[in-house]
């Protein structure tokens, strides 16, 4: 008689690497963010909140991308820590759930395909691979959640922030423009990991229906 399927995992869209560093990097994010999420906390606003802020702030960035390049700069670096803070805010309230971090998801990637499609649009990256990076963010990011959830991560997942974030940060600080060298690096790397995924998946469903 065949086995009924495991119980299923946490749907997050971290690799195994990642997974292993999560627990060491949440903590010292919130030693450095401790001081904000303290005052967030005292002034009752909601982890939600704070995910959502990250959609305005994707719209300033592209406001900002050819008047204001090192405005926006800093404003990716205030996307980012929202990133971190509204999670920090959420364990510090004790308030983390499914839905939290699916909603930080969502915003997460509203405020990521902002950006990029804001570079396609003022002419600084290529609009093909503008394209196939907002249709590959997403994808990779379901596929890991996916794998997590069928209990068959990815032991590895090259993220955007270690292939696309410096070229961007390099183009807004300094003018130097190699995003299109960098965003079809940072493609390939996620479309490399989906197709990693979906093998992983190809067995990990089957064993579930057999």
């Amino acid at each position: 008689m065949a086995e009924g399927p495991s119980a299923p995992g946490s749907p997050d869209s971290y690799s195994a690497l990642e997974k292993l560093i999560r627990e060491p990097v949440r903590a010292f994010l919130y030693r450095l963010y401790r001081p904000i999420v303290l005052l967030l906390a005292s002034l009752g606003i909601s982890p939600n909140f704070i995910s959502f802020l990250q959609i305005p702030v994707g719209l300033m960035i592209v406001w900002a991308i050819i008047p204001y390049p090192k405005l926006a700069f800093l404003l990716m670096l205030l996307a980012i820590a929202l990133d971190g803070i509204d999670g920090a805010l959420s364990r510090h309230l004790g308030r983390s759930s499914a839905f939290g971090a699916l909603w930080d998801n969502v915003c997460d990637h509203i405020r990521e395909v902002l950006v990029i499609a804001g570079l396609a649009w003022v002419g600084a990256l290529n609009g093909f691979w503008a394209a196939l990076y907002g249709l590959a963010y997403p994808g990779v990011n379901i596929t890991l959640a996916l794998c997590n959830h069928y209990r068959t991560p990815l032991p590895l997942a090259i993220k955007t922030y270690l292939t696309a974030y410096p070229f961007i940060f390099l183009y807004l600080w300094l003018g130097i423009n190699w995003l299109n060298i960098g965003i079809p690096v940072s493609v390939l790397a996620m479309v490399a990991a989906i197709f990693q995924g979906l093998y992983l998946l190809s067995k990990a469903m089957d064993r579930t229906v057999s």
